[in-house]
């Protein structure tokens, strides 16, 4: 544990790292890096190296008996187990992305989550992108209306990453080739869900998801694109692709969104701006791009991030906003429910995706269940 009321802070993951270590360095002193766990010790010692201080943990019960907080960057099939473990021992988790990768999983987690005095953060750094900034802040300002539809795509080209060796015959099989591209799904759902549902204030309550067929790299047993449709409680349409498989270039960031007082999209890339169109506002049909129509809708607190921080900027602010959330006491603003909500999606899309895309309803983690006891807890604020 840290000293006096520095936060000690342990990194599961050398390879994914190294964003997190600059965000506890940018804490202002309120958070002090403990050590790294990584099961390649090489991974971590390299780690340690670079950030000049820490212990090299050779067990992930070691992580959780000296810290105050874990930060889980391990593959996604261990955020579930992980972050279970952490939270019944007391220890705060901000988890990297899908929440859990099965409904078994899921349950574990919010019992966890439930039973434990602890704060739980799902790390979707999507959600803190600049323009996903900007973005939030026009919904919740009334400007866009009544949001009735989304859509999002993340669009990847990821085999070199399912190999150890790179390349779709290049080595042993990775985590990836398991988890991502050997489940028919949408196995990445939350980059894509996290802004939209977070933008339209609402969650998935029922989904279709279809597939192209494999055609690129038919050793997989996800298809070439995936497709999720989903009707979201307030009535609204979400419209998501995802594709690690396609020759193509990436574009992991698109996001369109429409409601009865206008409509946004962003760029594609290849020098496509984000553009913003306000009903009464813009000139009648025109585009006008995010940042010219937005004026100073960038929440102060997110103007600055760190130098050298990932992802535009973006990846600091999940530990940062975790860290606000444990001094003061109130809810982390992607806690258990929010993480459920856009990982759900995801798992359930398997089930659709094997029946011929036929619809099925998503589970609302408020009414699951899992972690409620015989005495009032940590679900009672939320009945």
């Amino acid at each position: 544990m840290a000293s006096g009321n520095q936060i000690g802070v342990g990194i599961v993951g050398g390879r994914r790292g190294t964003g997190h270590a600059l965000a506890i360095a940018s804490s202002g002193g309120r958070m002090r890096f403990q050590g790294v766990f990584d099961p390649i010790a090489a991974t971590s010692d390299q780690f340690l190296a670079e950030q000049g201080h820490g212990k090299a943990y050779r067990s992930y019960e070691e992580v959780v008996a000296d810290c105050d907080l874990i930060i889980l960057a391990s593959p996604q099939q261990y955020h579930a187990p992980q972050a279970a473990m952490a939270l019944r021992a007391g220890v705060h988790v901000l988890s990297e992305v899908p929440a859990a990768v099965s409904m078994e999983q899921a349950h574990m987690l919010l019992a966890a989550a439930r039973e434990s005095d602890a704060m739980y953060m799902i790390a979707e750094n999507y959600c803190y992108f600049r323009e996903n900034l900007i973005v939030a802040a026009l919904a919740r300002s009334g400007a866009l209306g009544k949001l009735y539809f989304g859509e999002a795509e993340y669009l990847h080209e990821m085999k070199s990453w399912h190999r150890t060796g790179g390349g779709p015959n290049g080595g042993a099989p990775s985590w990836r080739y398991f988890w991502q591209v050997g489940k028919n799904a949408i196995t990445y759902p939350t980059h894509s869900l996290g802004p939209l549902l977070q933008w339209m204030d609402d969650r998935i309550v029922a989904l279709s998801c279809i597939g192209t067929g494999r055609w690129t790299n038919p050793e997989n047993e996800m298809e070439d694109t995936v497709t999720l449709s989903a009707r979201t409680r307030k009535g609204g349409l979400i419209r998501m692709r995802l594709d690690l498989l396609s020759n193509r270039p990436e574009i992991h960031n698109y996001y369109s969104l429409q409601g009865t007082g206008g409509a946004y999209e962003s760029g594609r890339g290849f020098g496509d701006k984000p553009r913003l169109y306000l009903q009464g506002v813009s000139q009648h049909n025109h585009w006008r791009t995010l940042e010219d129509a937005a004026g100073d809708l960038l929440p102060p607190r997110y103007a600055n991030p760190p130098a050298g921080a990932g992802h535009w900027g973006s990846d600091a602010w999940p530990l940062l906003d975790l860290l606000e959330a444990i001094e003061t006491g109130n809810r982390p603003p992607l806690d258990i429910y929010a993480a459920l909500n856009m990982t759900l999606p995801g798992i359930i899309s398997e089930q659709s995706i094997a029946a011929g895309g036929t619809w099925m309803a998503v589970p609302d983690p408020l009414t699951m269940t899992a972690g409620i006891g015989v005495n009032p807890g940590r679900e009672m604020p939320l009945a």
